[in-house]
């Protein structure tokens, strides 16, 4: 038997547009599961989608960063400029610059629609009275990032355009608009950072401060999953040939169900494919848990044969679950496989970890 039982996160995404300032929140629903057998206790919690770190949090390299990044905010340090020279001091390439820069915008700021208002237009002030007030909308968190990342000699642009969850709220330059972030250019790249994104979200009791990573350095992959640019920028639309109509298709968990593992082009196919597209349920795992190296992006199964191949290092066995059947999946090395002909009903991919006995859920499915 199974329960399944929703959680809602808000995200709270300002956009301070010429010549009017608006606000809205964005309920993103994230669904979680939790499945009790006789042969196993599942006793993990999956509640609200949270993906904390970037891959490069468990890094030595990160590490030094972060310990680095704690003592400098700890020092007296009075002027912003000798501040910011400070928390660079130890970058030793262009990528550690802005994510000092990313971690501070996003350990500092918060969310705060009076602010927000009191600020208006982020440019009418300087970069020493928007650290003051130390909040505003996703024009402050763009401004200041963009201004840091310029003083350390950083190539970067400030985007407006649309985010997952939300109408355009405005038009700016004749594009729709709803939210606003920057990208940075690193070793001839151009990758998305999302300081308002990165930085925590607004639930029922407001503003929870939460650093995430996933939003520092998004590659075009991942980026158009959940950042549409109308005037493409950056090329990554044209790269990806992703429109507004099929960024429309898109879920709003498309980008977390890629950083579990799901590759970013089988979702654009599907989506490409489905007239009403449903993405597979996702589920909160540490970063780089497994890598989907084939499984169905849609959500709803048919009764026909269907293979799933998952690369993993973190967990020694995954099964195939619905109702009372069991199906391991082969393991040869860090890669799990199956085929197999789906039944009626939910459908789990669930993974046990080495010495324990609960097995997670990792993807979800409903088969018609």
């Amino acid at each position: 038997m199974s329960v399944r039982y929703c959680g809602v996160v808000s995200v709270c995404i300002y956009s301070y547009i010429f010549p009017t300032f608006r606000v809205f929140h964005l309920e993103l629903k994230l669904k979680c599961l939790l499945v009790c057998w006789s042969r196993c206790v599942v006793g993990v919690l999956l509640g609200c989608f949270s993906i904390a770190v970037h891959a490069l949090e468990e890094s030595s390299s990160h590490k030094r960063l972060s310990v680095h990044f704690h003592q400098t905010l700890a020092k007296p340090i009075p002027q912003l400029e000798s501040k910011l020279e400070a928390l660079l001091s130890i970058a030793s390439n262009d990528e550690e610059k802005a994510w000092l820069i990313y971690r501070w915008v996003t350990h500092h700021f918060k969310h705060d629609a009076r602010l927000a208002r009191q600020v208006g237009d982020p440019e009418r002030h300087s970069l020493e009275a928007l650290h003051r007030l130390g909040g505003g909308s996703c024009a402050v968190y763009a401004n200041v990032t963009h201004r840091l990342m310029e003083m350390a000699g950083l190539q970067v642009k400030t985007i407006y355009g649309l985010v997952k969850g939300g109408p355009a709220t405005a038009v700016r330059h004749g594009k729709a608009v709803n939210h606003v972030w920057n990208a940075v250019n690193i070793n001839g790249v151009w990758k998305v950072v999302d300081s308002t994104w990165g930085a925590g979200f607004v639930g029922q009791q407001g503003f929870k401060s939460e650093h995430s990573d996933l939003f520092f350095l998004l590659s075009p992959e991942r980026a158009v999953l959940s950042h549409y640019d109308q005037a493409d920028e950056l090329g990554y639309q044209r790269a990806l040939a992703v429109n507004q109509t099929l960024f429309s298709k898109l879920p709003e968990n498309a980008l977390y169900a890629a950083a579990v593992g799901l590759d970013p082009k089988s979702i654009l196919d599907a989506a490409r494919r489905s007239s009403n597209f449903s993405l597979v349920l996702t589920f909160d795992l540490p970063p780089n848990a497994l890598r989907v190296v084939s499984a169905p992006a849609n959500g709803v199964l048919e009764r026909r044969v269907q293979r799933f191949v998952i690369d993993s290092s973190l967990f020694e066995e995954l099964m195939v679950v619905q109702g009372k059947s069991w199906v391991p999946l082969k393991k040869e090395g860090k890669v799990h496989s199956v085929s197999l002909v789906p039944k009626l009903g939910e459908l789990l991919v669930m993974g046990r970890r080495p010495k324990q006995l609960e097995f997670e859920a990792l993807l979800g499915y409903d088969v018609k």
